[in-house]
């Protein structure tokens, strides 16, 4: 446990509460750009945390990087790496204006009271040339066997643009529900995509300043460009959710199905709630 290395987060506290208009887009388009999440202070003591985890001389160690592309064929270079759960790590994450703001906002997303909900991290590096994450919806990715309500936030640690891989969403996309989707490589990796027909004349990318963030629904489809810049991208991404409930038929997900005949199985089923393993 590195509980406090790097200190509570800095005393001024931000505050960004939702409107009613923002609630409204989002009901409607699926997706909601905001301007100010949090202070550049804060997300500078946050890219000091991120930097840890990523600095290659902590590999091995808590909330290290997990690199999941090119693992599995040595030649390839790996270009995406993410980190899951870094607050399971680094407990101080969790009492961040950009955590207190981000629950604020999908508790009045999601139509649920904020008491409900729990959240868990991914920070992602994206290297220059890293690779696009593939148009998907972050549902397709959860058990067949339980029903969720969920959205996610994603917050750059710098300004990000379009040819970075600043999020792009499809307007409205999550009325459809969930989509079919295919596994985009070997199967034990588990990247998605989608495998139905969208209209990608319609996608919308969110540029961001520092600060800014974008919240998804569940279901929206959303896509990230390669990394065409000579920089790398630093986001840190967290889900809110409200706890899984067991569906009584699992829902039909053939590519989850694929996923876990490659690894061997189904694990047992738990998720992440504030830096906690909950069995479900």
């Amino acid at each position: 446990m590195t509980e406090m290395m790097f200190g509570p987060p800095p005393a001024t506290r931000f505050e960004a509460n939702p409107s009613k208009d923002e609630v409204t887009f989002f009901q409607e388009n699926g997706f909601l750009v905001v301007e100010r999440l949090t202070t550049d202070e804060e997300i500078d003591w946050l890219r000091r945390i991120y930097e840890h985890i990523f600095d290659p001389a902590n590999a091995g160690q808590p909330g290290g990087p997990v690199d999941r592309s090119g693992v599995r064929v040595p030649e390839a270079k790996g270009k995406l790496q993410q980190s899951f759960f870094p607050e399971m790590n680094f407990p101080e994450i969790l009492q961040s204006s950009y955590v207190r703001n981000a629950k604020k906002y999908a508790a009045a997303l999601l139509g649920v009271d904020a008491s409900r909900l729990t959240s868990w991290g991914h920070m992602i590096r994206k290297a220059p040339g890293g690779r696009a994450a593939a148009w998907h919806q972050d549902h397709a990715y959860w058990q067949p066997e339980f029903d969720y309500h969920a959205l996610g936030v994603w917050l750059p640690m710098h300004d990000v643009s379009i040819e970075m891989g600043a999020m792009q969403f499809i307007p409205g996309s999550h009325k459809r529900g969930l989509m079919r989707h295919r596994q985009e490589d070997d199967p034990k990796e588990n990247v998605l995509c989608v495998d139905v027909d969208v209209d990608l004349a319609t996608a919308t990318p969110c540029p961001l300043k520092k600060g800014g963030a974008t919240f998804h629904h569940s279901e929206t489809l959303h896509y990230t460009a390669p990394n065409a810049t000579d920089q790398p991208r630093l986001a840190f991404p967290m889900e809110f959710q409200i706890a899984p409930v067991r569906r009584r038929t699992p829902e039909i997900m053939p590519w989850v199905d694929q996923h876990r005949a490659a690894v061997g199985g189904a694990k047992a089923p738990v998720y992440v709630a504030d830096g906690k393993v909950i069995a479900l």
